[in-house]
């Protein structure tokens, strides 16, 4: 039986760190992707929740739709919100 030099381990050492800092990245990311999709859902669902509530609340919908107004800044975002376009100073 051959023992190993100290080289040969920490080859070893140095492989099995990079294979776990592989795994560690891909556990990240895996995390990263779970918390933005998990977002973007309390998002859809909050939103659809206030859409909703708008239209059997006039005045809570009016409220709402002011705070849209003035908190949507990207012409797309307000296209897509029936929001008319910010008028330039």
């Amino acid at each position: 039986m051959t023992r190993k030099t100290d080289k040969q381990r920490l080859e070893e050492l140095e492989a099995a760190k990079e294979k776990l800092a592989a795994r560690e990245k891909a556990i990240k990311s895996r995390l990263r992707n779970k918390e933005r999709k998990d977002d973007a859902r309390r998002k859809i669902i909050a939103g659809a929740i206030a859409l909703e509530h708008g239209k059997y609340d006039e005045a809570w919908g009016a409220w709402f739709r002011q705070v849209l107004h003035n908190e949507v800044k990207r012409p797309a975002d307000r296209e897509l919100l029936d929001l008319p376009p910010l008028q330039e100073d």
